[in-house]
């Protein structure tokens, strides 16, 4: 990735990481809230009980309380994959205005379309792009200064079909045969585990 792409999951990182601290906190709270209540209600229960001339023992009360602290983890796992989805959701969103920033973008459009060649063992490839990035890149020299990037003597030619993407590229052998995927999709995936280990680390702290 480039500088300008590796800042810019830095910052959505450290923001779910504020984020995801603010949901655990209030969902470890909502946690012991509901514990203490249920306690609470056990313990009257259990002088109801003493009242009634019947008993009911330590284990059973703690098992009441236990369901519903169970319950309570239950909502709080629903919670955090609530989250981390919207976390992904907006890293999404991110990487959408990112890419309709030229400046930021073409470097590591040209970064991702380099990598794509050098990855394929072809002496003539095929770059793919996203029909936006065709309308904005078709007549310029985006391809000669990839194949710069890449100091080889390969020869590229811009694919006429567009492919569904927010971003990158996708390069091919000339038979369509070796495929590289240098899209925003497939490293966001690359990226999904880091950034979901971030998250639940948070979100499971003790």
């Amino acid at each position: 990735m480039t500088s300008n792409l590796e800042k810019l999951v830095d910052d959505i990182i450290s923001e779910s990481k504020t984020k995801a601290e603010e949901i655990r906190k209030a969902a470890m709270g909502e946690i012991e809230e509901r514990i203490a209540r249920e306690r609470a209600e056990a313990v009257r229960e259990a002088d109801q009980i003493i009242r009634d001339g019947l008993t009911e023992s330590d284990a059973a009360r703690n098992r009441r309380v236990g369901q519903e602290k169970q319950k309570a983890r239950l909502a709080y796992l629903g919670e955090k994959n609530r989250v981390l989805g919207e976390i992904i959701q907006e890293v999404q969103k991110r990487l959408v205005e990112f890419c309709q920033d030229e400046s930021y973008y073409r470097p590591f459009l040209l970064k991702a379309i380099a990598q794509g060649i050098e990855a394929v063992p072809s002496e003539t490839v095929k770059v793919a792009l996203s029909e936006r990035d065709l309308r904005r890149f078709k007549r310029t020299k985006l391809l000669e200064d990839a194949l710069a990037a890449t100091q080889t003597n390969k020869k590229a030619t811009l694919s006429d079909d567009p492919i569904e993407t927010v971003g990158g590229a996708v390069v091919t052998s000339q038979d369509g045969k070796i495929r590289v995927d240098c899209t925003l999709e497939a490293k966001l995936e690359l990226m999904k585990p880091q950034l979901l280990a971030e998250i639940s680390k948070i979100l499971f702290a003790a």
